[in-house]
């Protein structure tokens, strides 16, 4: 065989539908011979038991009619009876070797002798002779609807092999030509998906989750990206922001012009949103550990709604508050950038025109401390809810959609959970839910 042979032979073997077909018919064909083998075995044991059984019942019974008739007839008359019997296994010497009935010679190979005698009174040996052939030949003819069952059993083993083989594999081939897309085409992981998804079984479960590894795929190479960035930004741009904001300050001081003040108004705030944006990008970056324990959550919320309340009037959004006294185990300092970067969505999602409202409200129940901002905003629709949590994904011209990136990262560090619903032109509720202090306590006594 040559190499090009082999190396084609090599790769059809290897297709993971043929390593696990092959095994099937293998193990399939295996059991079908052996039953044949076992079926005919049985039928020729049997077969043989019968005839020499009938065998050793015919030479009994000719003895018996030789004892009867030696004391009616004499040796030549009884001879002459027996010249022309009608079996031809049968076999009959005379005391002095002649052959009284049956073959002068038995041929080699092909007869077999079953049972001989020659107790009888007359001294005849009697023989009864089997044709080996002719024997198994029949067998094999009793045996046609075992071969014939046989065959068609292979036929079925070998269709349902091919039928298991492709349906259990289909999923990984379908993983597998998505992988090898993505090696072309790096980009469009969401375009990828799987119908396989809908099996209930391991290879459902694995077709979903490499679905969502795909569609994740971007997050985290953006995480890795930004990561990075934000490393390589740290030093090289805060100190000097650090550095020309203080500068814009004093010369804003000794500004004298309105239009100079307010240039460098703009500028420091530019400043402040670039130095705002670095530090989100370190907080989604790097993971710190963070210093969870339990505080209460009204007096968070009052310190954030008393932050953004002045801002909300001033730019005409209605602003309401609704808090109980109670408690929660999460990281304070992360607690409230959360709450800032939602309220900041919120800030931007609803309009100026005295219609807007945004809500602050923080409940407990069950155990669970909850969280919740919802506004009157344009909302999202089904794309958007879906894609809110990646990092840099933002259909905004103030953002850069890493507000809501942040809040899942933060709260997934404090092993909280987050819950969204948006809908088109019904604004967006986000409800943040941790345990409260007496389910923590129970955590810890268990």
């Amino acid at each position: 065989m040559s190499g090009k042979k082999k190396q084609l032979f090599r790769s059809w073997f290897c297709r993971i539908e043929h390593e696990i077909m092959l095994p099937f018919v293998t193990v399939g064909i295996l059991v079908v011979c052996a039953f044949c083998a076992i079926s005919v075995y049985n039928g020729y044991t049997e077969k043989l038991k019968d005839r020499k059984e009938y065998a050793r019942t015919t030479i009994r019974g000719m003895e018996a009619d030789i004892y009867y008739l030696q004391g009616k007839l004499r040796e030549e008359e009884i001879r002459q009876k027996y010249n022309f019997y009608h079996d031809p296994a049968v076999r009959i010497m005379a005391a002095d070797g002649t052959v009284i009935t049956g073959d002068e010679e038995i041929p080699d190979g092909n007869m077999e002798l079953l049972y001989a005698d020659s107790g009888n009174s007359l001294g005849w040996r009697l023989e009864y002779w089997m044709d080996k052939k002719s024997f198994e030949n029949a067998i094999l003819e009793e045996q046609n609807y075992v071969i014939v069952g046989a065959v068609a059993s292979l036929l079925v083993i070998v269709q349902v092999s091919v039928f298991l083989a492709w349906s259990l594999t289909k999923p990984i081939r379908s993983m597998g030509a998505a992988c090898k897309k993505l090696d072309e085409n790096k980009d469009g992981f969401r375009e990828y998906s799987f119908p396989e998804t809908a099996r209930k079984d391991e290879i459902g479960q694995l077709a979903r989750t490499f679905e969502d590894l795909l569609k994740n795929l971007d997050n985290y190479t953006k995480m890795e990206y930004t990561s990075r960035m934000s490393s390589a930004l740290a030093h090289e741009i805060k100190n000097p922001l650090a550095g020309i904001r203080s500068g814009i300050q004093v010369l804003g001081g000794r500004a004298v012009k309105e239009n100079e003040k307010l240039l460098c108004d703009s500028m420091l705030h530019e400043i402040d949103r670039v130095t705002g944006l670095i530090n989100d990008l370190f907080t989604l970056s790097v993971k710190k550990e963070n210093h969870r324990h339990v505080f209460p959550a009204d007096a968070v919320l009052r310190e954030v709604a008393s932050i953004y309340a002045k801002e909300c009037e001033q730019q005409n959004v209605t602003f309401e508050t609704d808090c109980v006294a109670c408690e929660v185990f999460a990281d304070e300092n992360e607690m409230r950038q959360m709450l800032y970067n939602l309220l900041t969505n919120s800030m931007r999602a609803v309009s100026r025109d005295g219609t807007g409202k945004i809500r602050l409200s923080v409940s407990s129940d069950g155990g669970m401390t909850t969280f919740c901002v919802s506004d009157n905003g344009k909302g999202m629709n089904e794309e958007e809810l879906k894609r809110a949590r990646e990092p840099f994904y933002t259909k905004s011209i103030n953002g850069v959609g890493l507000g809501l990136a942040i809040v899942n990262r933060l709260i997934e560090q404090n092993h909280g959970k987050m819950e969204m619903e948006s809908a088109p032109g019904c604004g967006t509720t986000v409800r943040l839910i941790f345990e409260s202090r007496d389910e923590h306590e129970k955590g810890t006594d268990r």
